[in-house]
């Protein structure tokens, strides 16, 4: 993927947020999260393409201000980092969680006005 290209899909993915998030009907920021070969942190990256947006809390384990990471596991679900099996369970894995970003990108580039991203 092209750097104009990745720096689009990233854009992408900001707008549309945290996807285990959006799962449970709200938004948060994300970070952009690259896929790695067969779902194990520290392997390969698949490349630019296999790239989804999860906040900091599911990407990172990192709780927001104030609160534990049991209070956050408790109110939005497994991390990616502290608990990959469960997150995976709970949220999809990381081919499901690809091709449901890719489909809602896909939806944000069929929104064009005269020719201009909307």
């Amino acid at each position: 993927m092209n750097p104009k290209a990745f720096q689009r899909r990233c854009q992408r993915i900001a707008e549309i947020g945290c996807l285990a998030c959006r799962k449970a009907g709200w938004f948060s920021a994300p970070d952009v999260h690259h896929l790695n070969l067969d779902q194990h942190a520290g392997q390969q990256r698949l490349g630019d393409e296999a790239t989804i947006g999860l906040c900091v809390w599911h990407h990172r384990g990192q709780a927001w201000d104030g609160w534990t990471q049991e209070r956050m596991a408790q109110f939005a679900g497994p991390s990616l980092k502290h608990q990959p099996n469960k997150f995976r369970e709970r949220f999809g894995s990381d081919l499901q969680l690809l091709a449901w970003q890719n489909e809602l990108i896909a939806d944000c580039e069929k929104q064009v006005v005269g020719g201009m991203p909307a």
